[in-house]
């Protein structure tokens, strides 16, 4: 992805599961910076400067989880903290705002999510954490192009619900056109 700032701004959602694979396709190339340039840039028809700029990302992510020794597993900081304000809007949706859509929203998808870190062994911190692993499973699954059940897509359908509403409303908050306070 040539413009990742655009799509933090456009879709929050998007960007932490785009995130979550970056870090897979990273970890897959042995967090290797040549490797990487091989097999994601070269082969791509860009402009030189659009490779320099995808190069100097991705030797920024891999520093990163390098330094955060992340080369089998786990999240970035940023995805923490995205995940953490987020939750911070999930939290003000339930109890300061109590906005009733969202309130809907959360009593279809707690279940699924209780289940989720049940049958996962889910070692997240909180409830969004949980629905982003569930919903990058499943995305993983159909990459590999794996059948995955129709319940299975029905379940992560309502968390898809969930975390669009949420990532709707923590654009607006960044916009200035909800406050929290």
């Amino acid at each position: 992805m040539l413009n990742p700032e655009k799509k933090r701004r456009e879709n929050i959602i998007e960007y932490v599961l785009y995130l979550f694979h970056t870090e897979d396709i990273l970890r897959s190339l042995s967090l290797n910076l040549i490797t990487v340039e091989e097999v994601l840039i070269e082969p791509e028809d860009l402009k030189v400067e659009d490779k320099l700029t995808l190069k100097k990302r991705y030797e920024a992510m891999i520093e990163e989880m390098e330094r955060q020794n992340l080369e089998n597993s786990g999240h970035i900081e940023e995805v923490y903290q995205i995940i953490g304000e987020l939750s911070f809007v999930h939290n003000a949706l339930l109890t300061k705002l109590q906005d009733q859509s969202y309130e809907k929203l959360w009593k279809e998808a707690l279940p699924l999510i209780k289940e989720l870190e049940t049958k996962a062994n889910e070692t997240a911190k909180n409830p969004i954490e949980i629905c982003f692993n569930g919903l990058y499973g499943v995305m993983v699954l159909k990459m590999k192009k794996q059948k995955v059940s129709e319940p299975t897509v029905a379940a992560m359908q309502t968390l898809s619900n969930l975390l669009k509403y949420l990532g709707k409303t923590y654009k607006e908050v960044l916009e200035g056109k909800l406050s929290l306070k």
